[in-house]
């Protein structure tokens, strides 16, 4: 069993990691809906359609290609 002081110090990093993560899904998340914002307010109708078709490609595309990657990781029960 581990000492206190190392289990205490790992829960330490992985709180900081966490936050760090959290804070930086928000910021992301935050430039996304400003960058929408400014998308649907300076282009037309079929521009701002145009963009959002061609995210949600990239998304589906990205969730492909880190498909293979995340298969081996997962654990079978």
């Amino acid at each position: 069993m581990l000492p206190y002081n190392e289990v205490n110090h790992a829960l330490q990093r992985i709180a900081k990691g966490t936050g760090i993560v959290f804070a930086g899904t928000i910021i992301s998340m935050l430039f996304g809906f400003l960058s929408r914002a400014i998308i649907a307010r300076y282009f037309l109708v079929e521009e701002y359609g145009v963009f959002s078709l061609a995210l949600t490609i990239l998304s589906v595309a990205v969730v492909i290609a880190k498909m293979p990657r995340e298969i081996p990781f997962t654990k079978v029960l």
